[in-house]
């Protein structure tokens, strides 16, 4: 199945889903959620950003219900998703300065990049980033001059200032993330 038809196919669930939530249908929304994320699941795999967005919706359609304890367990998840690539960072670093495996001294956020957290998504659509490549220093700046450029944003070519500070803000807050998530070096080593 080509991905246009799997997305296709994944969006008609979510779609049925939110019509019968309108029409007070629950029981049977639950059930068209349910099946988009079995289809994400299947199509996309486990871990993929579009089964856990759907994972994301139907935690939300819990809470609305006031189904806490569902809606819990599927955080959980979420949670411990958005955390695994920084375990795996934790645990490369540890290993570098504690001396176990030898490595290559890591560029983590440069050439292998992380994952996108659902919280970063927003200012990932606004540079244009696909969501399905992992974020780095270089994905970033790259797209956000082709934003500036293509959409004539930049003030100084005649672009709209809003544009173009929009444009500032998503990536100066990928920036913030990936320099969080870097090693940090003592004070002794900055220079």
């Amino acid at each position: 199945m080509s991905r246009k038809k799997t997305q296709n196919a994944l969006n008609s669930f979510l779609v049925a889903a939110d019509a019968l939530v309108k029409m007070n249908q629950l029981i049977e929304a639950e059930i068209r959620y349910k099946n988009a994320l079995k289809q994400a699941e299947k199509d996309y795999g486990i871990n993929s950003d579009q089964t856990m967005l759907v994972s994301s919706i139907l935690s939300a359609f819990y809470r609305t219900q006031n189904r806490e304890e569902e809606a819990i367990e599927i955080e959980a998840r979420l949670f411990a998703w958005t955390m695994e690539p920084q375990q795996a960072a934790d645990v490369e670093s540890t290993r570098r300065f504690v001396g176990g495996a030898k490595s290559e001294p890591s560029t983590a956020t440069d050439e292998r990049g992380v994952r996108i957290p659902a919280s970063l998504r927003r200012p990932c659509q606004i540079l244009g980033l696909n969501l399905e490549e992992p974020l780095s220093v270089s994905n970033i700046n790259k797209a956000w001059k082709k934003q500036m450029l293509s959409q004539g944003a930049h003030p100084d070519l005649g672009g709209n200032t809003d544009e173009a500070v929009l444009l500032n803000k998503a990536k100066e807050q990928l920036m913030a993330y990936l320099e969080e998530r870097a090693p940090k070096l003592g004070s002794k080593f900055k220079k």
